[in-house]
């Protein structure tokens, strides 16, 4: 019993510091760089968490490999495309800045 209250502590405690920035949103705006970083920015509209009706942007530095990098591009992209919705998450903290995941879905 202790071992599975650690286990369900430890999970709580990472999920406070990352975590989901939102879900079920439309992307109204791509850009592929932001103040000339090396990143990328979306503009979400609707959706729910941290991060909705706003700004998240994706950085290079931060993307676990050049080329989740390119596909978190790709990915955003065909979502403004295609207008479905998507989920994004950042691994590091639950700021607006620095996501590193992005799917799409309701296509």
């Amino acid at each position: 019993m202790k071992k599975f209250l650690l286990a369900i502590s430890i999970a709580f405690s990472f999920n406070a510091i990352s975590g989901e920035l939102v879900r079920g949103a439309k992307i109204t705006e791509i850009a592929n760089t932001g103040a000339n970083k090396d990143n990328f920015y979306v503009k979400v509209s609707g959706g729910t968490g941290p991060c909705a009706n706003g700004q998240i942007e994706f950085f290079a530095n931060t993307a676990p490999s050049s080329s989740s990098y390119d596909q978190a591009f790709s990915i955003a992209l065909s979502a403004a495309m295609s207008k479905a919705t998507v989920r994004i998450y950042n691994y590091d903290n639950d700021t607006c800045h620095g996501a590193q995941f992005i799917s799409i879905s309701g296509f």
